[in-house]
């Protein structure tokens, strides 16, 4: 029997070969597949971010729509403002006599509350005191005598407990409408001083005038024949009143005069009350 020659091939190496192509082969298709995993990630990540996007955008328009919706309510109340803006104006316009006779009313009735007592209605303690410090000015610069007057209703106190509050307000107005009929000039004022208290300043008028007008205010007072059963002095009411008489120096301050004057109102009510008394400034 005749034996095959023949070479044999191993296949020990092709086996190796084949076993390390396969192995590359799988590190090849685990890097594909790495590869798409990052891919994916990465579109993930990307479509988060578009979604991210997409909803700060929707929320942008939002927001822009509520802008621009409030922007045309504004818009709207802007233009009816104007529209009674421009009516206003033209009624003002065509009206703008009465307008200003009526501010200039108003204007009057305002100084009138800052300057007029609301019981008696003649001057109040304000007025009074801005006259006399104008007056002071004045009077210096000239070299002209200034009098001021004090009047005190006698016994005003128990005049109110007797006949009542209401009562007590009409004898003031009352006295005060004496007090003011005698006055005649311009320049001069009868003001409430305060409570039962009246003042009357009498520019450029000496001693024997501030003296003579005294005793006419408390003859107009007397005649007025106003009942006080609760008096010590009369039967009806009555005034005491402090004449003083100075001629006003810049540098010395008008409270010299109030203090002279209201020293002599003590010396009227003093000596029995009813009377005016003058007191040397």
């Amino acid at each position: 029997m005749e034996t095959e020659n023949y070479q044999q091939v191993p296949t020990e190496p092709l086996f190796l070969t084949k076993v390390e192509n396969l192995e590359q082969e799988i590190q090849d298709l685990k890097a594909q597949n790495q590869n798409l995993k990052d891919q994916l990630n990465n579109k993930i990540i990307h479509e988060q971010q578009l979604a991210l996007a997409n909803y700060s955008l929707q929320t942008e328009i939002i927001d822009r729509q509520q802008t621009e919706a409030a922007l045309r309510l504004l818009v709207e109340k802007l233009a009816g403002e104007k529209n009674d803006l421009e009516l206003i104006l033209d009624t003002t316009t065509a009206h703008s006599d009465t307008i200003e006779a009526l501010l200039y009313d108003k204007a009057l009735s305002l100084a009138r509350e800052v300057t007029i007592d609301g019981l008696t209605q003649i001057a109040n303690r304000r007025a009074f005191d801005q006259r006399l410090a104008t007056e002071w000015q004045r009077l210096a610069r000239e070299c002209s005598p200034l009098s001021l007057l004090l009047c005190d209703v006698d016994f005003f106190k128990r005049f109110n407990d007797r006949y009542g509050h209401p009562a007590g307000d009409e004898c003031l107005k009352s006295v005060a409408k004496a007090i003011e009929s005698c006055i005649r000039r311009p320049a001069d004022l009868a003001a409430r001083y305060g409570g039962e208290e009246f003042a009357v300043i009498l520019p450029s008028t000496q001693k024997d005038g501030a003296i003579y007008i005294a005793e006419q205010i408390c003859q107009a007072v007397n005649a007025l024949q106003i009942p006080h059963e609760a008096s010590y002095v009369r039967s009806h009411v009555s005034v005491s009143i402090g004449v003083s008489t100075i001629f006003p120096e810049r540098h010395i301050d008008a409270k010299v005069l109030i203090e002279a004057t209201d020293r002599g109102l003590y010396l009227a009510k003093d000596q029995g009350r009813d009377r005016a008394v003058f007191n040397i400034a």
